[in-house]
């Protein structure tokens, strides 16, 4: 018998609409949400069984849209020495973070860096199990930036391969992924994300800060000349997409707001000044607390050699400022892991340290909702409601009055456009 319908009965429905909880039945049809029924929890429950109808009994769990991961690099394994891993075993253990992503419950990945279109396809054709991707491809930074993960001692040879833009166009770095694009001026800027469309990309990333895990370049200093990140905007802009910008501090982030940046990741060391800009800019904001608080715990997990705690301490609570001060100020924010390494398994993580700052309600609409409206995917995902794509994520639990369960508790059921994708925490293959 052809299954045409599947009902989710019985659950607790937080929509992220901003409605507080309800019981509901839901049915899905056609890879979209058909019905949201109200139920009177003290009525008998109505039987959704019929020809052709499969019914899921989700009675006591919280069903919530799929989670969206607004900062992902399913692509970045090692911040050095990955290009020496075989292509075969990159491209493992890059289909295993997908799947194991999707039986953390995210649906959805926004990539800042490391994959292309190639990926998509794959996940498209259904050869791999995986969120939806939205792809950047390489990251655009300048050189002796952020992206410029070359030793002091340079080699003139290798200098002029793998990493600088105008230079062996369209073959980019040895292996599955391309992580960073070196590029110096205007014109090279341009070309950078013209190639990055080409090989698939659905918004562009740049550094137009100094970060924690690279060598050489201040966190404070700002990296990309406006003339350079206005370039790159204008490509993006042309394409009707848009430019995400990572920027910790004040200098370069306004540089990057005013060269017409739509985005902000990271925006840990604001100012009110800086705020105040976005704010009026309309630029949204992505906070990565899960990178900062692994950081702390568990650093040797991302791979990215050693990491002074006390950096790691002062990037966390410097991070909880600045979302109280974007919070103050109306900027909209969203929420992105930003986890790299061969195992990214804490996805959940963001969800509940947003939580504890913002309340559990917030926390779940940021990644559902609003990162959904950041990625400009809105219309089809983030919220639990009629004509929207089926991502759904069935928990057992209340996530919105225990949401550190997100950190411990994998979802019961995760359905993606209304398959079924993953059960008990495994991926359905």
């Amino acid at each position: 018998m052809t299954v045409r319908d599947l009902w989710l009965t019985g659950g607790t429905v937080v929509d992220a609409t901003g409605r507080d909880p309800f019981r509901a039945d839901l049915r899905v049809s056609g890879g979209r949400i058909a019905e949201v029924v109200e139920v009177d929890p003290t009525t008998r429950p109505a039987d959704r069984r019929g020809p052709g109808t499969a019914v899921e009994d989700v009675t006591g769990a919280t069903v919530v849209p799929g989670f969206v991961d607004a900062h992902a690099h399913v692509g970045i394994l090692r911040l050095h020495g990955q290009a020496a891993l075989p292509a075969p075993v990159q491209a493992a253990l890059v289909f295993d973070v997908l799947a194991d992503s999707l039986a953390q419950g995210f649906t959805t990945l926004r990539d800042l860096g490391g994959v292309d279109g190639g990926l998509v396809e794959a996940l498209r054709r259904g050869l791999v199990p995986g969120p939806r991707l939205l792809p950047s491809g390489q990251i655009i930074s300048q050189t002796g930036g952020h992206g410029d993960l070359r030793g002091t001692a340079v080699d003139p040879r290798r200098d002029a391969d793998p990493c600088r833009s105008g230079q062996n166009p369209g073959t980019g770095a040895p292996g599955l992924t391309l992580p960073m694009l070196l590029v110096d001026g205007a014109d090279a800027a341009t070309r950078a994300a013209r190639e990055q469309f080409h090989r698939g990309a659905t918004q562009i990333k740049v550094f137009a800060t100094g970060g924690l895990l690279s060598h050489g370049d201040p966190i404070e200093a700002p990296q990309l000349t406006e003339a350079e990140l206005r370039a790159v905007v204008d490509v993006a802009e042309d394409r009707g997409s848009y430019v995400t910008a990572h920027a910790h501090s004040p200098r370069g982030l306004q540089r990057a707001v005013r060269a017409g940046a739509r985005c902000i990741e990271h925006a840990t060391l604001v100012d009110e000044e800086t705020v105040a800009l976005m704010a009026a800019s309309g630029t949204s904001a992505v906070a990565t607390l899960t990178v900062s608080e692994v950081l702390r715990v568990d650093p040797a997990s991302l791979g990215a050699g050693p990491v002074d705690p006390g950096d790691a301490a002062r990037l966390r609570e410097s991070a909880a400022r600045a979302v109280d001060l974007l919070e103050r100020y109306g900027v909209r924010l969203g929420c992105g892991s930003d986890l790299i390494g061969e195992r990214q398994h804490r996805r959940g993580w963001e969800v509940a340290l947003h939580a504890r700052l913002s309340g559990a309600a917030t926390a779940l609409e940021r990644a559902t909702r609003v990162n959904a409206e950041i990625c400009g995917i809105a219309d089809e995902v983030g919220t639990l409601q009629v004509g929207k794509l089926a991502d759904v994520a069935v928990l057992d639990g209340d996530p919105l009055a225990h949401p550190d369960l997100l950190m411990t508790a994998r979802p019961r059921l995760v359905l993606q456009a209304g398959a079924v994708v993953a059960r008990a925490g495994e991926v359905v293959r």
